[in-house]
């Protein structure tokens, strides 16, 4: 499996990649799919994932280790991805993600973030006339700053995530989710799964990352708390409910596949 390298050397695996796309469920999901591509894991027709063998036999990450555990005594296809994006190793994954500095906590947009930024062209414009309301400038723009509100991904992030590619089935799940397509073809089709197992997963409010020529974003799974999320649609403040200890989402709430906050 090819692992993308960014422009700026930092190395993201599957998981991450899904993560920064559209949070905890989308890395869940690539997990799962990792172990369904190393034949680590079936799905039968009625949308139940079995362990092939016992223990942890072929996993590479923790996540991996802990969908395995979810599929050893057979589960739900949404099931194991749900309970794998609530789970300790998510919590992990997303610290990991803060600690690289490809994300952040979000900070959700003000609905009047607009009002300093006039306030403060007014400043300047009173200070040509009277200097001292210049002085009322840098705090006119701080608040600015501080009400426009940041996504969870950062900069460093999202330029990551620009070098990505679906370079593979596993990667096309990180990307799009199983319930996404890429290049005109359902990302399920690559897997053998039908549609019927794959709307299993909650569905989410799509959401255009990637170019059209790379296929759209289909519907998302589990719950995508924003302390996780990524690019995309705005999250609310800070809730405890969720696997990475964020927020619930403003793309369909818990139960879409990630967001970060505006």
């Amino acid at each position: 499996m090819v692992t993308p390298v960014t422009s700026l050397g930092t190395r993201l695996s599957p998981e991450e990649i899904g993560y920064l796309t559209a949070g905890p469920g989308r890395a869940a999901e690539t997990a799962l799919a990792r172990l369904i591509d190393a034949d680590l894991v079936r799905v039968s027709r009625q949308g139940l994932v079995s362990a092939v063998h016992l223990g942890d036999h072929g996993a590479l990450t923790e996540l991996e280790r802990r969908t395995l555990s979810y599929a050893r005594t057979g589960a739900r296809f949404d099931t194991v991805v749900q309970s794998t994006a609530y789970s300790t190793e998510m919590k992990r994954l997303h610290q990991h993600l803060l600690d690289q500095k490809l994300m952040q906590q979000p900070r959700r947009r003000h609905e009047g973030w607009w009002f300093s930024l006039a306030v403060a062209i007014v400043l300047v414009v009173l200070g040509f006339t009277a200097p001292a309301f210049f002085l009322g400038v840098p705090i006119a723009l701080l608040f600015f700053v501080w009400q426009r509100g940041r996504k969870a991904v950062t900069e460093a992030g999202a330029k990551a995530l620009r070098h990505v590619a679906a370079t593979d089935r596993v990667h096309a799940v990180a990307l799009y989710g199983f319930c996404g397509k890429v290049n005109g073809h359902a990302v399920a089709d690559l897997f053998e799964l039908s549609q019927g197992i794959v709307k299993m997963l909650p569905l989410k409010q799509n959401r255009k990352r990637r170019s059209s020529s790379d296929g759209g974003g289909g519907c998302g799974s589990s719950c995508s708390s924003c302390g996780s999320g990524c690019g995309g649609s705005s999250c609310s403040s800070s809730s405890s409910g969720c696997s990475s200890g964020g927020s619930s989402c403003g793309g369909g709430g818990c139960g879409g596949g990630g967001g970060g906050g505006d």
